[in-house]
């Protein structure tokens, strides 16, 4: 019988690491801590296989500053971390400096006397992932290890002590985890060991609630299913998405969505998802799309790009726009100052209460593009005032031209086509961005006819 994993992070070493090499490499912007942490997460899960997650823990002192910039004299950069951790299943270890004392290492003490007494426990915790690249832990990774535990350890790239790995069961840089992934996500086979999973539950029982198969896969797996490895924001979007590959068909039922296995002589896409509007299958000069414009591809290329832009589902945009532009504004449309960090939560807050799945992820993403897309601008008296390139750290608010949530979509579905096609363009595609794979990506797999004449309306604008 597998035993059970614990998952201890180094949350101050792991977070500057990873901001620094954030800035090394990007002028401007803010680096998005989440994003990092739901992959960290997905990480952990993956390296512990078959052994059971029991401990999630990230120690820091949550009150810890450094110098701010502008009006703000300081930066308390980790007091947000707390919600992060804890949407994602991760207990969060406040760790006090006392005054006076030179224990500047203090969560790195809890860490080390955390893990020994959990190797002690009779929970059989046989499996260690430590997130730190402090070479302070060899003597803690010695002792595990004595005891027959097996390390794993995630270091960030730059940040790493390179003696620390040669005493590790396992060393991997959390950089060459991302890379992988994306290499994962673009090979067509990583879809065979879901396919079959798939097959062997329609084979018990068919056809299965869109509900259902999450759970079930999961099971089926060995492993926690999470479409998101496959650019998809629910399990409902992957079924679409990938219906042909697994061999299945998705038709509406009474209550919701089901889905069954394909008959082995029916080529047919009949009952796969809405029915293609022709006009779809045309590029904005009427010509067929071009070879190599696919969503998958869409999708790919504004993931591994800098900055990497995660697209979400037409209808969590809608939800989110309109919570964004609630926020922002108030009764008569006068414009309202915002903290970005208090607008994500009050957002996130809003969309939870709706029941939106992962919905701290999803605000995070879209409120990064709308920023990045031109929708806010500087509130803070004086020179920068109403400027929409400003370090996110300043009061922010809705940019006087935006007047409806409406137009803050428009702007989003701007931007990520402005910057596909700057991709698209680095990459040696021949053509520009695609009408049928931009409106699937943007506005789903069953578009309002307004986002497609949207859609439309930017392309011929690029044109």
């Amino acid at each position: 019988m597998a035993g059970s994993a614990a998952l201890l992070i180094d949350l101050e070493n792991f977070f500057l690491g990873r901001e620094s090499n954030y800035f090394r490499t990007h002028q401007g912007g803010t680096y998005e801590f989440p994003i990092d942490l739901e992959s960290l997460c997905s990480f952990a899960t993956d390296i512990a296989g078959r052994h059971r997650l029991v401990v999630r823990r990230a120690y820091a002192n949550f009150n810890d500053r450094r110098p701010g910039s502008g009006e703000r004299q300081w930066d308390y950069y980790l007091q947000p971390m707390p919600r992060f951790l804890m949407e994602r299943g991760v207990e969060p270890v406040q760790v006090f400096r006392f005054p006076g004392g030179g224990n500047k290492n203090a969560a790195d003490m809890r860490l080390a006397m955390d893990a020994t007494v959990l190797r002690q426990t009779p929970t059989t915790i046989d499996l260690f992932i430590l997130v730190t690249g402090d070479a302070d832990f060899i003597p803690v990774v010695l002792e595990l290890q004595r005891t027959g535990a097996h390390v794993v350890v995630i270091g960030v790239e730059g940040c790493t002590n390179s003696i620390f790995q040669r005493y590790c069961d396992r060393f991997e840089f959390f950089e060459d985890l991302l890379a992988a992934r994306e290499l994962q996500r673009l090979d067509d086979h990583d879809l065979t060991p879901v396919r079959v999973a798939m097959r062997t539950i329609l084979e018990r029982r068919s056809p299965i609630k869109f509900a259902a198969v999450k759970p079930l896969l999961s099971d089926q797996l060995g492993t926690p299913f999470n479409p998101s490895r496959w650019g998809c924001d629910s399990t409902g979007d992957f079924l679409r998405k990938h219906a042909t590959t697994l061999g299945v068909v998705l038709k509406r039922g009474e209550h919701d969505w089901e889905v069954s296995l394909r008959a082995h002589d029916d080529l047919a896409l009949d009952g796969v998802v809405a029915e293609r509007d022709p006009e779809l299958e045309l590029d904005s000069d009427g010509e067929g799309a071009a070879e190599g414009h696919t969503v998958e591809v869409y999708v790919e290329t504004l993931r591994t790009g800098m900055p990497r832009c995660y697209v979400v589902g037409n209808s969590d945009l809608r939800t989110i726009t309109d919570a964004i532009f609630q926020t922002v504004t108030d009764a008569s449309g006068k414009r309202i100052p915002v903290m970005h960090p208090d607008l994500l939560n009050r957002v996130t807050e809003t969309c939870d209460a709706n029941g939106m799945e992962e919905a701290g992820r999803k605000v995070r993403d879209v409120t990064f593009q709308l920023f990045k897309a031109g929708c806010f601008q500087c509130a803070v008296e004086g020179p920068l005032f109403g400027q929409t390139d400003f370090h996110w750290s300043k009061p922010a608010m809705l940019a006087l031209d935006i007047e409806t949530p409406t137009a803050l979509r428009r702007r989003c579905f701007d931007y990520l086509i402005k910057l596909l096609g700057r991709r698209l363009e680095l990459r040696g595609a021949s053509q520009r961005v695609q009408l049928a794979p931009a409106v699937e990506l943007l506005c789903g797999a069953e578009p309002h006819e307004d986002d497609i004449a949207l859609v439309r309306e930017l392309l011929a604008e690029k044109a």
